[in-house]
């Protein structure tokens, strides 16, 4: 019998589109608030499965903001 997996993959790096450059490889970060970073999550829950958007100090690694819902929509 074939084992499912406990998680979905839901990023592929691999691709072919536009990626961004990484514009902070260079800055030294030395103060809260100085940079803001964001990442989404898939959160699997009963009954089917929600999306955690995050904002976070990349320096105290605070959680400035999140958003939690069942789409991705603005």
């Amino acid at each position: 019998m074939k084992k499912t997996r406990r998680f979905h993959i839901t990023t592929n790096s691999n691709h072919f589109f536009y990626k961004s450059p990484n514009l902070l490889k260079e800055l030294e970060i030395i103060h809260a608030e100085q940079v803001f970073v964001s990442d989404i999550t898939y959160i699997k829950i009963d009954g089917g499965h929600a999306y955690l958007a995050l904002v976070t100090d990349a320096y105290s690694k605070k959680i400035m903001g999140y958003k939690l819902d069942n789409h991705m929509k603005i």
